[in-house]
């Protein structure tokens, strides 16, 4: 079954993300060289978060200064990426499951017993992947955009739902809940000041 899941592994990346790999970067290097203006002030942003949307995450990404240290009063703009914008059609459950059955079948692995009365596969049997791969896509483009600035700016990642937790797109490293932000930069020899 490892086999399968690598195979399934590399034509979800072939075909969902490397195509995007582009736009996203190029978005977080206009992010990193202030090409959006976050704030009316000249007060420097040294945090950010990076919202994915939590039902599809590479269909659009935000990015906001991180209102742990800004106040989202002085918000004036975000940073938007809509890759529908960029010509890339959002992928669904059903095209993620598409590429499954196509590898499966490629593979002649029979998962005709994970097929249900409207022929959907439950692919979790097979493949568990998915956000995993595109967190790590996410946080790749972030360190590619990072060498090409030079920037300073911290990043965290962030789920539209908040459910998911909080990633260091610098350390590649999931925030435990019960660990405060500040706390956590501070441990990783960061102080930033908050805005009052």
């Amino acid at each position: 079954m490892k086999k399968i899941e690598q195979k399934i592994d590399e034509a979800f990346k072939n075909t969902f993300l490397l195509p995007r790999e582009k736009a996203v970067t190029n978005f977080l290097v206009d992010v990193l060289s202030s090409e959006y203006t976050f704030r009316e002030d000249d007060k420097k942003i040294e945090v950010i978060s990076l919202y994915y949307n939590a039902s599809s995450p590479l269909s659009s990404l935000f990015v906001l200064p991180n209102y742990e240290y800004y106040s989202p009063d002085k918000t004036i703009q975000v940073a938007e990426l809509h890759l529908k914008e960029h010509s890339f059609q959002d992928y669904s459950p059903i095209d993620v499951q598409e590429l499954c059955k196509k590898i499966l079948n490629e593979n002649n692995i029979d998962y005709s017993t994970y097929l249900d009365e409207n022929n959907h596969l439950d692919y979790a049997h097979y493949w568990e992947n998915q956000f995993g791969l595109e967190t790590d896509f996410l946080m790749n483009c972030w360190r590619n955009a990072k060498e090409q600035t030079q920037s300073k700016m911290l990043g965290f990642l962030e789920s539209s739902d908040g459910e998911s937790g909080m990633f260091d797109l610098d350390n590649n490293f999931v925030i435990p809940f019960d660990v405060e932000l500040d706390d956590y930069l501070r441990s990783h020899g960061f102080i930033v000041e908050k805005e009052n």
